[in-house]
């Protein structure tokens, strides 16, 4: 039985000791991370979406999933995540255009636009 209370006891001393060792890990990220300076949900959640638009994150991402899965299927994904983003960013300029073309003009710059002359239109080629 002493045996049994020696190995008890020996578990309950290794126990603390990851318990201690996990504490000053966790003070020491804390440290590290700029957002969760001021503590709390807030400083948590900023350091969290920091670490999304970190590059080197997303290329340990990739590097993990090469290894895991086929090499071939994930640049084929990342091709295809590129070209989505893509034609987003060109959706979102295209609606911005169409945005401030619709947006009503200011009354300095309308007056102005109608108080220019219009070139005349026999002055321009290809008009009749």
């Amino acid at each position: 039985m002493s045996r049994l209370t020696e190995l008890r006891a020996r578990r309950a001393a290794l126990l603390a000791r990851c318990a201690a060792q996990r504490a000053d890990l966790a003070r020491r990220i804390a440290e590290l991370r700029p957002g969760a300076a001021g503590g709390g949900p807030e400083g948590a959640q900023a350091a969290g979406r920091g670490g999304a638009r970190h590059p080197l994150g997303w290329l340990a991402v990739l590097a993990g999933l090469m290894l895991v899965t086929r090499a071939r299927e994930v640049l084929s994904l990342l091709v295809f995540i590129r070209s989505a983003a893509e034609l987003a960013v060109r959706a979102v300029q295209v609606l911005r255009l169409f945005g401030h073309r619709d947006a009503p003009r200011a009354a300095g710059s309308a007056g102005a636009a109608a108080a220019s002359p219009a070139a005349p239109a026999e002055g321009r080629p290809g008009h009749a």
